[in-house]
């Protein structure tokens, strides 16, 4: 039995409507995802300088404390009282006892607000902390 190499039938297609629409989908998927915006929980402080600070990466998960110039405190960009301040440090404490604590200061705050949360952080036995200082790479806007 002989079969024949050209069959009188169609040849078989590949559809693109279901290709372009996965395309589309994966590429809105990867636009929504980057453009998701990051919590802005910076305050508006002039940053004191500094000649050998260590520059670290950005991270999300760490705990900002806010100081302005007349002393007010803020908690994650928020103002803030002082009790709601210790609450957050005890909270920091009893869930993540190592999670990183950034302590934005303006360079003109009484020193006496700056020691309150260094007081209220040695008391929670928080010890992972750094203070946000002015670089001069950065752009002022």
């Amino acid at each position: 039995m002989r079969l024949s190499l050209f069959n009188n039938e169609e040849e078989p297609e590949v559809s693109m409507s279901p290709l372009i629409d996965c395309v589309f989908l994966l590429l809105i998927f990867f636009l929504v995802s980057t453009m998701t915006k990051v919590k802005n929980r910076d305050i508006p402080v002039d940053l004191p300088t500094s000649q050998s600070a260590i520059k670290l990466k950005p991270d999300d998960k760490q705990a900002i404390v806010g100081l302005d110039a007349e002393g007010n405190f803020y908690w994650d960009g928020q103002p803030c009282s002082t009790n709601f301040m210790m609450e957050q440090l005890r909270q920091t404490c009893i869930t993540d006892p190592g999670k990183r604590i950034r302590i934005d200061m303006d360079r003109h705050t009484p020193f006496g607000r700056f020691v309150e949360v260094m007081d209220a952080c040695q008391f929670y036995n928080l010890s992972n902390i750094g203070i946000r200082t002015y670089d001069e790479n950065y752009n002022r806007e």
